[in-house]
């Protein structure tokens, strides 16, 4: 009798986790990945600088889970961010933290990960399967076969991790492949929604501005008690970019934002409080320049012309000429900035998917199915996602390890 046999589908991060922990047993592990390279969203993930994971405990992980953190609890337990960091460390890699206690490799290049995983996959003896795509998961008497490929062939096998991803970047072959086939085999699809994208304004004035970047703002979405997020902000063709941007679009992404926009709140200055500004206007309040080419101390010019156009605010009054009520206007948009947003882009374009596999059919112990027999799913193909800062990756090798350490102990249990 030959070896028992599990197929990955999918060789994102969770898939490549599967597949490793998968072979080691006394298994056949056959990993089949329908682009030309395993981790082609991994590669770009971080600005292609790959924000592993974030050293915060779980507790804080959990916070930083949008949809279904307690799902995850057995997950983080398997492998928390200390030890996938050790994982990497052992096989040469050097990290450096950064700011809110996000993970990088010293190097600042993915592939670094990347080639780490591939050499670990080769030493195992996982056998990988490139440019070829499953169509569906096989299975009989509510228990997997093995699954089917979109050329016609068939691959027996006792156990099947799918790994496919969400519907975030199709580009790097993310293009929702995973819902399918769990549909088809009874499980039901949380709605898919952009998470981790930007916002889409009303505003055309600041969308005519598109380039002009600012470092450490608040954002605030309004009437959504303490919902704020801080970091640099860049104006776009569409609306507002940036990591605040980004972080907040996952906690509105239910809202129906063309019925009902949401207004954010945009501190420029969170450093300075009113009576910091109102000081300084009074400082400049003698002299003769003009407000516009007095406020380049704290805007970029191009900005200052189209605000100023905004705020009914002419560009060349004196500033010994300046109004109360002009004052009172520009420092209330220096501290809080309203401005509509009218909606997300798209899943296409997110960094990330929310929605997914229902997860209440997923035993979160083993990310085993409850629905078929030897059935497993890890990352982003479930209804699970993060803020951006190495939360969602951590997720995808957790759940990945899970799913694979699962599946081996099953079939090794049967021997």
């Amino acid at each position: 009798m030959g070896k028992s046999r599990i197929i990955v589908v999918g060789g994102g991060p969770a898939g490549m986790f599967a597949a490793l922990e998968a072979a080691k047993g006394n298994l056949e592990v056959l990993l089949i990945e329908k682009n030309e390279m395993l981790g082609r969203k991994l590669k770009i993930t971080g600005g292609g600088r790959c924000n592993l994971t974030n050293i915060k405990d779980k507790k804080e992980h959990q916070g930083a889970t949008i949809h279904n953190p307690k799902f995850l609890y057995k997950s983080f337990d398997a492998l928390n961010p200390k030890e996938l960091m050790k994982y990497f460390e052992d096989r040469g890699c050097v990290f450096k933290l950064e700011k809110e206690g996000t993970v990088f490799p010293k190097s600042d290049d993915s592939s670094e990960i990347i080639n780490i995983l591939l050499k670990d996959l080769s030493d195992h003896g996982v056998k990988i399967l490139y440019n070829h795509k499953v169509e569906k998961v096989l299975v009989g008497e509510q228990r997997v076969g093995g699954v089917a490929l979109t050329d016609g062939r068939e691959i027996l096998a006792d156990g099947v991790i799918l790994t496919t991803g969400g519907a975030s970047y199709p580009q790097t072959g993310s293009t929702g492949d995973g819902y399918k086939m769990a549909m088809e085999l009874g499980h039901s699809i949380e709605k898919i929604k952009p998470a981790l994208t930007s916002f889409e304004l009303k505003e055309n004035w600041v969308k005519s501005l598109a380039g002009i970047s600012f470092s450490g703002t608040t954002l605030r979405i309004l009437k959504m008690n303490k919902l704020s997020e801080s970091g640099d902000l860049l104006l776009t063709h569409y609306g507002i970019s940036g990591p605040p941007v980004l972080k907040l679009s996952s906690y509105i992404n239910e809202i129906n934002l063309k019925e009902t926009p949401v207004t954010v709140e945009i501190d420029f200055f969170p450093d300075k409080t009113e009576e910091d500004l109102k000081g300084w206007f009074v400082d400049h309040s003698g002299g003769k320049k003009n407000l516009g080419n007095v406020l380049t101390e704290f805007w970029p010019r191009k900005f200052i012309d189209g605000i100023l156009v905004f705020l009914e605010v002419p560009r060349d009054r004196k500033m010994n000429e300046l109004k109360k009520k002009e004052r009172n206007k520009v420092m209330n948009a220096m501290k809080g900035l309203q401005l509509t947003v009218i909606g997300l882009r798209p899943v296409k374009d997110a960094i990330v998917t929310a929605g997914g596999i229902n997860v209440k059919e997923v035993n979160p112990s083993t990310m085993e199915s409850k629905k078929v027999s030897g059935l497993y799913f890890a990352g982003e193909v479930l209804d699970l996602d993060a803020i951006t800062g190495g939360y969602n990756l951590q997720i995808a090798f957790s759940t990945g390890l899970v799913a694979g350490t699962a599946a081996r102990e099953k079939l090794d249990n049967k021997k």
